[in-house]
């Protein structure tokens, strides 16, 4: 019995229901089918709380979205208090009456309270084919859709506040702690969920918005990662003409992300909001730069627009800009300008801060309501890099309790800053989340002393499908191998099978296990066993218990 046919039964069921216990007829459309063979036949009573009179429908309450509830008022057989409901809401089924028959059924949603009732959908019984021996027609494959669509789409919703409350959790810790690791076996949806938490606390409704935001940053960390990656290193710049290579100062991406950070939030402190030389001034004096930093970065704007440079020597190759803008737009002219007058940098630091100031501004001003200044940070695969190698001095300052201008430090090419007392420091606005695997051979080289500066969640494979909302039969499947996986002797819960291996492409949940199988967890699992013993026996067995 399809879909339709059990919802074909249940409205003639409902009907036949209704006007018997109106009319006490046997002789009823419905009755003979429907209710003459019932022992103890009840009349009312509420199936949405487990009363009895739902085991008169117990061959067609069921369906993929959920299950159906038949509710009968006693003391209004004829009114709205007579309904089928979809389980845990307000969308109903409802009777029209006219004399002692029904001649239609209507869709309601919100229905509760009563008043709030919407109408959605009403068809006559005799379009609906009630009672006429055949197989369900257009009108009610088109009735059911209707009603299939609307419990469709609450559940969805109501999917979309489960997560949120759960992403609200770790929000709430990581508001708390700064410094949060996703730990759990491979594919649990570590980095997926740290990208939700990411969306909802920046306010992107969407990963490119997230993107785009300038407030967040994602980074896989391995091996070969370095200070000079995430802090700050020498890096070759382009041949000059001459055909010459030399080397520059540039921030890491963490470095670089502090800063931002930094900008954002200063001109959200600050209440600047034009782009001009008065708010650039502002906006360095509320980044926290000394006042003789300030005066020179402002001095060499206000040159570049036009104003002498008053120096011993000759200065060759004077540049000049209409505004601010123009200035932004030749950074690279200005830095060989700097080079070629010896001004060691100060041209180029100066249009490299108006270069910040410009795009910490634009990244308020695309906000269409107050920016949040929350920057989100992600590290995937935490574990695979020297953390030690990787932060250097400014493992000090990632403790939760040094954030800020109190965690400080001079970094490892200070000396070749423009200002040698200048001090990097992750600002409180900062959140970082690691994600790692609980078998990766390099989680037993985590620094402790780092450990000890990030609270550790674990996601569960039976969390992650829940998260991930995978079918009932891919749980079963999943459930059944990692239960065999951890009774294996030599595995634990740490190899267990996540949810994405369940996921297409795109997100959402696969059916074609024969293919999973092959494709995806049979070469992991054989990774896995390929130290034990006995591996191709072992293998039969997880594979008998997925396909179980």
């Amino acid at each position: 019995m399809n879909e339709y046919e059990k919802f074909k039964g249940l409205l003639e069921y409902f009907v036949a229901h209704l006007e018997f216990c109106v009319t006490k007829n046997t002789a009823n459309r419905g009755y003979t089918k429907y209710i003459g063979n019932i022992t103890n036949f009840i009349r009312s009573g509420q199936g949405h709380r487990g009363q009895n009179i739902q085991d008169q429908i117990n061959l067609w309450y069921s369906y993929g979205n959920g299950a159906i509830f038949i509710n009968i008022n006693p003391t209004v057989y004829q009114g709205r208090g007579c309904y089928l409901n979809w389980e845990d809401t307000a969308i109903n089924v409802n009777a029209i009456w006219r004399n002692n028959g029904i001649i239609s059924l209507k869709i309601v949603k919100d229905s509760y309270p009563i008043d709030n009732a919407k109408d959605i959908l009403t068809i006559t019984a005799a379009d609906l084919g009630l009672f006429d021996d055949k197989r369900p027609n257009t009108f009610l494959k088109s009735f059911f859709d209707k009603f299939n669509s609307l419990i469709s789409e609450h559940n969805k919703e109501e999917r979309k506040k489960r997560e949120m409350e759960k992403i609200d959790t770790y929000i709430k810790l990581l508001k708390e702690v700064r410094n949060l690791i996703f730990t759990g076996s491979p594919g649990t949806g570590k980095t997926f969920l740290a990208k939700q938490i990411a969306r909802q606390m920046i306010g992107a409704k969407s990963d490119e918005e997230l993107e785009q935001s300038g407030q967040f940053a994602f980074v896989q960390f391995h091996p070969s990662y370095d200070y000079t990656d995430f802090i700050e290193g020498l890096r070759p710049t382009k041949p000059d003409m001459n055909g010459s290579i030399g080397f520059e100062l540039k921030n890491g991406i963490f470095k670089d992300f502090c800063k931002r950070a930094i900008g954002v939030d200063a001109i959200t402190a600050g209440h600047i909001n034009n782009f001009s030389l008065a708010d650039y001034e502002k906006y360095l004096k509320t980044v926290g730069l000394k006042d003789i930093t300030i005066k020179l970065y402002k001095n060499r704007i206000e040159q570049l627009l036009g104003k002498e440079i008053n120096a011993k020597r000759a200065i060759t190759d004077v540049l000049t800009y209409a505004d601010l803008e123009e200035i932004c737009e030749n950074v690279d002219d200005i830095k060989d300008f700097d080079v070629k007058n010896n001004f060691h940098n100060q041209f180029s630091a100066s249009v490299s801060n108006l270069i910040n100031f410009k795009d910490n501004l634009l990244t308020t001003q695309i906000k269409a309501t107050e920016i949040k200044p929350v920057f989100v940070f992600v590290i995937d695969e935490i574990n695979r890099g020297e953390i030690s190698k990787i932060l250097g001095e400014a493992f000090f300052s990632i403790d939760p309790s040094y954030r800020g201008k109190k965690g400080a430090v001079k970094t490892q090419y200070s000396n070749l800053h423009d200002d040698e007392n200048d001090l990097f420091y992750i600002p409180e606005n900062v959140y970082i989340i690691g994600c790692m695997n609980d078998i990766d051979r390099s989680v037993e080289s985590f620094d402790f002393a780092m450990r000890r500066r990030f609270s550790w969640v674990e996601i569960s494979a039976g969390q992650s499908a829940e998260n991930m909302n995978l079918l009932g039969e891919a749980k079963k499947r999943m459930s059944n191998l990692n239960g065999q996986i951890s009774k294996m002797e030599g595995l634990n819960a740490s190899y267990h099978i996540g949810g994405a291996y369940f996921l297409d492409s795109l997100g959402n949940p696969r059916s074609d296990y024969e293919i999973i199988w092959e494709l995806r967890l049979m070469p992991l699992l054989r990774e896995y066993l390929r130290s034990l013993s006995d591996e191709d026996e072992k293998l039969e067995i997880l594979k008998i218990a997925f396909f179980a």
